[in-house]
């Protein structure tokens, strides 16, 4: 069955246990929700048990800027609301103003451009959604493993796209 909690379908759960470490030390996950194994964790919604609770482009930022303490960053976790109206959906929910910009496929692509050159080489980024995009050859990316995860009945599949950070 499909749930909203991404991480703790069985299929997908076993996917992120071979390649996310116990602790999830080195990986950020800009969209974590409850049940993220990363270590630097964010949730825009303040209710969420994520560390960070900031729009999702600012808490990439902040882990990117010049100040940040960290310089590379062991992967990324990518699991955003799948869809325009699931985007302002969550902004609702969390009392957030939905912007136009929020509700067009820029939304992911803003975030992907601003972490994909901190993340290792040899790194991953793991990203989940109704297709298999992940953040690409552009971004320096080499597709690794690709699961689809069928829910059934008339529920959309989950892709989850692993991907390894092949250049800078």
């Amino acid at each position: 069955m499909p749930s909203a909690w991404t991480f703790t379908i069985k299929p997908i759960r076993e996917l992120l246990s071979r390649y996310v470490p116990e602790g999830g030390k080195g990986w950020i996950d800009p969209f974590a929700g409850d049940n993220s194994p990363a270590e630097f964790t964010n949730d825009q919604h303040p209710e969420r048990k994520a560390r960070w609770h900031m729009d999702s482009l600012e808490f990439c930022q902040m882990l990117t800027s010049d100040e940040s303490p960290w310089l590379w960053y062991d992967g990324i976790l990518f699991d955003p609301p799948y869809s325009c109206r699931q985007v302002s959906e969550h902004y609702k929910q969390a009392g957030r103003k939905v912007r136009s910009i929020d509700t067009t496929s820029n939304f992911y692509s803003r975030v992907m451009n601003v972490v994909c050159d901190r993340i290792r080489p040899g790194g991953y980024a793991i990203s989940f959604g109704w297709n298999t995009n992940g953040f690409g050859k552009l971004r320096g990316f080499e597709q690794v493993e690709i699961l689809i995860v069928a829910h059934g009945g008339h529920h959309n599949d989950t892709l989850c796209t692993v991907e390894r950070k092949v250049s800078v």
